[in-house]
């Protein structure tokens, strides 16, 4: 099929109103930072981010049921190692390329082979906007093609920064419905009772839940100080569980474990270390 260009008008920043989202569970997902549109130090890159996102489709697949799972580069790279380790293991075709200005992102899809299950359309990226306004427009865009695909449900993942170093590191996660919420609980998801999801990870939900689509939110708690497969692999593991897919993880695990050897071994020289009278610390 041949390719279809999209492109996105231009939009003012009056088009975007800085609205808070609450799902049915009171979790606020904040569909932009509090930044300020109008901060002039920004003008001249917000300018620019107004020019037209372009779409390039690739195909116009016929997908069964949809669910599109998102990632873009964060702390640790989580969300990111996501979505290029579930593209890599189900071999997912591209569905369109998406530039807007200097980002190039992604669309894949894939199609379950249990006709009674969901088909996937993965989308990652170079890069997040650094402009409310830019993450603003990009996330229309891809609740926008979400929407022209059938899809029902969006998720989107990433890192649950905690600081520090956990040795049993969970799940952490929101939604835009009580039964969804329900739905995580038994998936072993913390709910996230607190505080709001900024950023792309919110503002995809955000306007599935305006657009009366369903919003999920997975996030891997990580320290933020390293690149963390650990955290993505946990998140896949959630994925799994959820969606029944079949997901080859010993890469991941392999990677993890590196992780891990690594950490354990730090920890033992710094014990070994610290004799008499010397103070232990971590910088």
């Amino acid at each position: 099929m041949a390719a279809v260009d999209i492109k996105i008008p231009k939009k003012s920043t009056e088009d975007f109103p800085l609205q808070r989202v609450k799902t049915s569970e009171g979790i606020p997902i904040n569909p932009c930072s509090p930044l300020r549109f109008e901060d002039r130090a920004s003008r001249s890159t917000a300018s620019a981010m107004r020019d037209p996102i372009e779409l390039h489709l690739n195909e116009a697949p016929k997908l069964h049921s949809p669910i599109l799972i998102a990632g873009l580069p964060d702390s640790g790279r989580v969300a990111k190692i996501v979505l290029d380790h579930l593209v890599k293991t189900l071999k997912a075709l591209p569905l369109a390329d998406g530039t807007p200005e200097l980002m190039k992102h992604e669309f894949y899809y894939w199609v379950n082979s249990d006709e009674s299950s969901h088909d996937l359309v993965l989308y990652t990226g170079d890069a997040q906007p650094i402009l409310p306004e830019g993450a603003f427009r990009l996330s229309e865009a891809v609740v926008d093609l979400a929407e022209r695909l059938g899809v029902g449900t969006l998720i989107t993942v990433g890192a649950f920064i905690t600081g520090r170093i956990s040795d049993n590191p969970k799940v952490y996660g929101a939604a835009s419905e009580s039964d969804l919420v329900k739905e995580l609980k038994t998936l072993d998801v913390q709910i996230i009772d607190s505080g709001a999801v900024t950023w792309m990870n919110g503002l995809i939900p955000g306007l599935a839940k305006v657009r009366n689509l369903k919003g999920l939110f997975l996030s891997g708690e990580t320290s933020g100080f390293m690149v963390d497969p650990r955290a993505a692999m946990i998140i896949l593991r959630v994925l799994i569980r959820k969606l029944g897919l079949q997901i080859e993880m010993k890469e991941l695990e392999e990677q993890a474990k590196e992780i891990d050897d690594a950490l354990k071994k730090g920890k033992d020289e710094g014990t070994s270390s610290a004799g008499p009278g010397k103070a232990k610390y971590v910088g």
